[in-house]
């Protein structure tokens, strides 16, 4: 991709995210308070401190959210400018586009207002993420047509979110779950038709995702923490799990289109 389109599709990215954090400044936070309260609180979401009186609650972890949004719009900004990408469909990559937009965004608002509505959109995200890998997987496997898979997604995903709305605690559970299905799915399309595609990426994407996790859980479990740090180890996971992404749909674009 030539340097000046790489620094339009990161500029773009730039400007998007700067207007979802004036948004989220000029909130009230009577407005967050009015809402009902994300289930990890008082003292359970991550390490970076939670105050109340601002708009953006936790700040570190707020504005590294969008890096989904950003790495999302270059994927999207990629497929316009070269819809065609060997076998993986235009409507799945503008799908993997979308719904790495969503993380962001729902993440930044999760982060920014502590309420359970933000929860749900985080967790609605990253939900459409990782059942639209397992979906990919099962269509190459089963010779779904797009109808098929379109279907199978939604219903999906209809059924995530009855799960995180009644039980609240279970959703990173369902996430690692659908997660590992993905990749085991996956481990049976390569056994099965050993498509050739470049697995650098692959490897590249999942040690990167695998880095951000032990990060996560050293600042879930406050063996990294200094709460009032802008470096924090969920903020530096959210970074790491969008380059991840952006590694997954590099892969994903490699194979080439079956005669």
């Amino acid at each position: 991709m030539p340097a000046s389109s790489s620094f339009k599709i990161t500029l773009l990215g730039l400007i998007f995210s700067a207007i979802i954090l004036l948004i989220l400044l000029v909130i009230p936070p009577s407005v967050w308070e009015s809402m009902s309260p994300a289930s990890c609180l008082p003292d359970g979401c991550f390490c970076e401190s939670v105050t109340l009186t601002s708009p953006i609650r936790q700040p570190s972890n707020t504005i590294s959210s969008l890096g989904f949004t950003i790495v999302g719009l270059w994927i999207l900004m990629e497929v316009r400018r070269n819809p065609k990408r060997g076998a993986f469909s235009l409507t799945y990559q503008l799908a993997l586009g979308l719904s790495a937009v969503i993380i962001g965004v729902g993440s930044a608002f999760y982060h920014a207002s502590m309420t359970f509505v933000g929860q749900f959109f985080d967790v609605f995200g990253m939900y459409l993420l990782t059942s639209l890998m397992w979906v990919y997987a099962l269509g190459r496997l089963k010779g779904w047509r797009i109808g098929t898979a379109a279907a199978v997604f939604g219903g999906l995903n209809m059924a995530l979110t009855v799960l995180q709305l009644a039980i609240p605690d279970t959703r990173r559970y369902a996430f690692a779950v659908v997660l590992i299905l993905a990749l085991v799915t996956e481990a049976v399309v390569w056994k099965k038709r050993r498509p050739a595609r470049d697995y650098r990426w692959f490897w590249a994407g999942l040690l990167t995702f695998a880095a951000a996790y032990v990060i996560w859980i050293l600042d879930n479990s406050g063996a990294w923490c200094a709460p009032t740090s802008w470096v924090q180890g969920h903020a530096v996971w959210h970074v790491l799990g969008a380059i991840a992404v952006g590694c997954l749909w590099r892969w994903y674009g490699s194979e080439p289109q079956h005669p």
